[in-house]
């Protein structure tokens, strides 16, 4: 009984010491040859099989080599690509400090928003920590110097100024709770 390695390359499937043999693409040429002189040259499988197989892998490496080559050389190169790429540790931060503050929010919607009446500062507190935890999650992401950078970039402060001027009160109520608030820390301070 012959295995399928040693029917493909054409030998005895035991360990037995073997002659030279043709592989099956050679086969396959000589009886596609020997067709092709029989019928007088009209049998359009008389060409040469293994050699275009073997110009096929050629224009496919040779693509494969030119597509390559003008990937390295793109401005830019992988290792800065990369670069940005968090590690392992900081998705595993991410991913938990995320789902920590999803819990919390979602504790703070379905248990303490029907009760809000009675214990608002449940609600406040579950709704805070599940913000900051969600915050956390993208410092731990980013890192910290890049995650305030980012906040602090030009385009985000743009944001919050068209946020803030959609407050109730406009300018002048952010004003007016910002120097209420800024009284309140004074006087609990002493000054």
């Amino acid at each position: 009984m012959q295995t399928a390695q040693a029917w493909f390359t054409g030998g005895p499937s035991s360990s037995e010491t073997q002659k030279t043999s043709s592989s099956l693409l050679s086969e396959w040429n000589s009886y596609a040859a020997s067709r092709s002189v029989e019928d007088g040259g009209s049998s359009a499988l008389g060409f040469d099989l293994e050699a275009a197989v073997r110009t096929a892998n050629d224009k496919v490496s040779g693509t494969f080599n030119v597509v390559s080559k003008s990937v390295r050389e793109i401005p830019g190169s992988f290792q800065t690509a990369t670069s940005s790429v968090p590690s392992g540790k900081a998705l595993m931060y991410f991913g938990l400090l995320l789902a920590s503050g999803v819990f919390f929010i979602f504790i703070a919607f379905t248990m303490f928003l029907p009760v809000m009446v009675l214990m608002p500062q449940k609600f406040a507190i579950c709704f805070t920590l599940g913000c900051g935890f969600i915050i956390g999650s993208f410092f731990a992401l980013k890192g910290p110097k890049n995650q305030l950078i980012h906040m602090f970039s030009k385009e985000v402060l743009a944001l919050a100024y068209y946020a803030i001027s959609y407050f109730p009160g406009g300018s002048a109520g952010m004003k007016f709770l910002s120097s209420t608030l800024l009284s309140s820390i004074l006087k609990c301070f002493g000054r």
